[in-house]
């Protein structure tokens, strides 16, 4: 994990390092990555019936995000120069308050499968005929356009947020 000591170290290097350095966290013998890691972790969970998201490895997009963050973070001490590089292209994004961290850059979901399971439910969405409802999960742009309760990111979104999914999902 030199690469984080490394001031020169390039992009592609310190996302490689973060997710191998997340693949060791959550496993001895990992797979080859990341995605692979959290099909086995949740293969597992499912069987036996307990799936908690927040036990699960990062995707690659969150871990590349983080690992980026945490680069920038390295460099800044090692220089001792605060940013020492353009803070949004190393994890952050502009946000209301100032920077804010770029949670993923992968989509919350594949495509096939927002629209398997987003919401159709054309009554009010307080009953709990309503699958968003009775699942106790927040309605989504991708819920039907008859959907109540439909939550609407902010304009702020990053790559790979639920709006940029909406396209070609009919």
């Amino acid at each position: 994990m030199d690469v984080f000591n490394d001031i020169r170290a390039k992009k592609s290097d310190i996302i490689k390092a973060g997710c191998e350095l997340f693949k060791l966290t959550f496993c001895r013998n990992p797979p080859e990555d990341l995605e692979g890691l959290r099909f086995d972790i949740i293969s597992k969970r499912a069987a036996a019936g307990s799936i908690k998201p927040e036990k699960l490895p990062p995707t690659t997009g969150a871990a590349a995000q983080h690992s980026l963050r945490a680069y920038l973070q390295t460099r800044d001490q090692l220089l001792l120069q605060s940013p020492s590089l353009d803070v949004l292209e190393n994890g952050w994004k502009q946000g209301e308050q100032g920077y804010a961290p770029v949670p993923t850059t992968d989509p919350i979901a594949l495509r096939y499968l927002l629209k398997f399971v987003s919401c159709n439910y054309a009554g009010d969405s307080d009953t709990l005929r309503c699958c968003c409802e009775k699942q106790g999960v927040k309605h989504i742009s991708v819920c039907g356009n008859s959907c109540q309760n439909i939550h609407q990111p902010d304009d702020n979104r990053s790559e790979g947020d639920v709006g940029e999914l909406d396209e070609g999902l009919e």
